[in-house]
């Protein structure tokens, strides 16, 4: 049960990362992350006090919520991901993981994975220029995650991918990954 937990801001290129990863991992492992947990709440429910909501932080940045049954399905979509993990060669994560109860939380629910810990860095203008052209994301999010997403998180792994394209950063996490789990035999 071998889990890859990419963990960075949003637009930081993790879904691309992943995706490139998906083709050079062998064994072949599935990608889940926060988008598809997101995406199983109804719209009603999105910009919702009981769903997932944006607000300004105590620095007047941008911040992703949760209510009640937002939580409720972060905290699921962690257990599905360790269910995945338990049912297949692999499994990657694409993260963000911005407060203490949610590092928590996905330290509790893979803890009989094994779990290779990439924290996936951008320079925030960077982060920021990417944000705008997507043209999907709250502007500002990038901002507001910048200092925080990092915070009380170890990794085996920091990547950049601010200059580097998705499959050059891609063949360094699984260089490294296959050495780790070489070690862990």
């Amino acid at each position: 049960m071998t889990v890859v937990f990419l963990n960075g801001c949003t637009s930081a290129g993790k879904t691309s990362v992943a995706r490139a990863l998906q083709e050079i991992l062998d064994p072949a492992h599935v990608r889940t992350g926060i988008d598809d947990a997101f995406a199983m709440l109804p719209l009603k429910l999105h910009n919702h006090p009981d769903g997932f909501f944006f607000d300004r932080d105590s620095r007047g940045e941008i911040r992703l919520n949760h209510g009640p049954l937002g939580l409720a399905l972060l905290k699921a979509h962690a257990r599905m991901a360790a269910a995945l993990a338990g049912v297949s060669a692999g499994v990657i994560l694409d993260e963000v993981v911005l407060e203490e109860v949610l590092r928590d939380d996905w330290r509790e629910a893979l803890a009989d994975c094994d779990v290779f810990m990439v924290g996936v860095h951008c320079a925030l203008p960077e982060l920021e220029r990417r944000e705008v052209a997507r043209g999907d994301r709250l502007i500002g999010q990038a901002r507001g995650q910048f200092d925080l997403v990092h915070v009380g998180m170890s990794y085996d792994l920091e990547v950049d991918t601010t200059s580097d394209t998705p499959s050059d950063v891609a063949s360094r996490i699984a260089d490294a990954y296959q050495r780790w789990r070489l070690m862990r035999v």
